[in-house]
């Protein structure tokens, strides 16, 4: 059974697999300092599905957050006397990342983009609606690079922490494009021109590398973004976890 840990920069996105996700979890990446409080916070819910240290043989990471590297290496030695395995794009095989500088891959596009050839062929496109939105382009069954856009809610709190008198706003997709409040005008301005900046920059590829390519979304925003434009028809819950998976299965066969 394996743990995975796909480590962002607002939240660890935890999944237990055997053969299938049996189980997904959310925790603040800020939400522990060592290994025990690591183990504080998933003992309880490991517990409550009747899962102990033993039933673990697995730990694999990918991680965007450096400073938790350590605690959780210590903490996959420790509890389940293990090395955990971190996701690395100068490990993987079968899969050529064409871009200037492989080694800045971040683990999680490295792992997006794992799951996007296996599951969707090779030619996909992933967005990843995080702390960041990442977009990576699998053509021809390589990785070929990408973008990189503040996310929706980091672009939000950018603009609440600078402005004394703009409220915070719930996400929602209008669909209407000239707002009549300062709510409506936020969500308009910010989300509606993320979503359609996105949607032009994929017809650009396209156009570009003359090839129509299958899009996936994920990310926690982006369960809330399916269907608001035809680009955004699959959303992918577990993309990375997925990503996580192909990796480690591509590592034990080393």
């Amino acid at each position: 059974m394996r743990l995975l840990f796909d480590v962002g920069n607002t939240h660890i996105v935890v999944g237990l697999y055997e053969n299938q996700f049996l189980s997904v979890w959310r925790i603040g990446t800020q939400s522990f300092e060592t290994e025990d409080e690591l183990y504080s916070h998933l003992f309880p819910l490991l517990n409550r599905i009747n899962i102990g240290e033993k039933d673990i043989n697995a730990v694999v990471i990918s991680s965007v957050v450096p400073s938790v590297n350590y605690i959780l290496s210590r903490y996959a030695k420790k509890y389940y006397n293990v090395d955990a395995v971190f996701v690395s794009g100068i490990k993987i095989k079968d899969m050529k990342l064409d871009v200037d500088y492989p080694k800045e891959v971040g683990a999680d596009r490295v792992a997006n983009v794992l799951a996007l050839k296996k599951y969707y062929g090779n030619n996909a496109i992933g967005i990843d609606f995080g702390t960041a939105i990442t977009i990576d382009v699998v053509y021809k069954g390589n990785f070929i690079g990408g973008s990189i856009i503040p996310g929706i809610n980091t672009q939000m709190m950018s603009l609440f922490s600078k402005t004394a008198k703009l409220p915070q706003v719930e996400l929602e997709f209008l669909n209407y494009s000239v707002g009549k409040n300062t709510i409506d005008n936020i969500q308009i301005g910010i989300i509606k021109t993320v979503v359609y900046g996105i949607q032009q920059l994929l017809k650009d590829i396209e156009k570009e590398y003359d090839t129509k390519f299958k899009i996936v979304i994920t990310g926690g925003i982006g369960k809330s973004l399916k269907g608001v434009i035809p680009e955004f028809n699959i959303y992918d819950q577990y993309l990375t976890l997925k990503g996580l998976n192909v990796f480690y299965e591509m590592y034990e066969r080393r």
